[in-house]
């Protein structure tokens, strides 16, 4: 995957890694997005950008999914279907308590807690957002100009073709909002609202 922000690849081991990486990629509030960057060893509290050469007797290992910073705090991701993480509860509590201890935070995501529908439409805003990245602030000020920027969205947008680039074009900069969870923005079967600039439509996810 090529992130959004920084133009690198990224590179994956699942299709639910790859999910979860766009949903953070896009996210304003996230940064320095990596994946299976480093290993911990929970036991003695190292940090190794690469598995050592030989293991010691006593040492557990942990390479995590994804990693980013939110504001000062770096978070790491393990990103795993919704049964495998009820039946890993004792190492979860582990990786989280060493990830404390050295000033992150742990988070364990699931595809199920946002749904295909939400995760569809990430993906069409990432794809799109990857491509057309040199359009974008123009589309999005073609629709922020409109007066009417509230409703039905083939009414708001019946003066632009083509219609759906310039949708994407204004929910990737702030100019519209619709709820991602409840409407495919593939269908243009659905209401927009102004966003007057803020983003919080991609703000999936929730920080403690």
């Amino acid at each position: 995957m090529q992130s959004v922000k920084t133009g690198m690849e990224i590179r994956l081991e699942s299709a639910g890694e790859l999910a979860i990486a766009k949903l953070l990629d896009l996210d304003p509030r996230s940064h320095d997005l990596t994946a299976q960057g480093q290993t911990f060893d929970l036991h003695s509290g190292e940090i190794y950008a690469a598995l050592p050469d030989s293991k010691a007797v006593d040492s557990r290992y942990y390479t995590y999914d994804l990693s980013n910073r939110v504001g000062d705090i770096r978070y790491i991701y393990e990103v795993k279907p919704q049964h495998f993480c009820q039946r890993h509860e004792a190492l979860f509590n582990a990786i989280d308590t060493f990830c404390r201890s050295q000033g992150m935070r742990f988070v364990v995501l699931t595809r199920e807690e946002f749904g295909d529908l939400l995760l569809k439409n990430i993906e069409v805003l990432h794809q799109f957002h990857r491509q057309a990245s040199s359009y974008l602030a123009n589309l999005a000020e073609a629709v922020d100009a409109l007066s009417i920027k509230q409703g039905h969205v083939r009414q708001v947008l019946k003066s632009l073709e083509p219609m759906n680039h310039y949708l994407i074009a204004a929910l990737l900069n702030g100019v519209l909002k619709v709820d991602l969870s409840s409407s495919s923005i593939l269908s243009m079967d659905f209401h927009v609202v102004p966003a007057h600039g803020e983003l919080s439509m991609l703000q999936v996810l929730r920080y403690a």
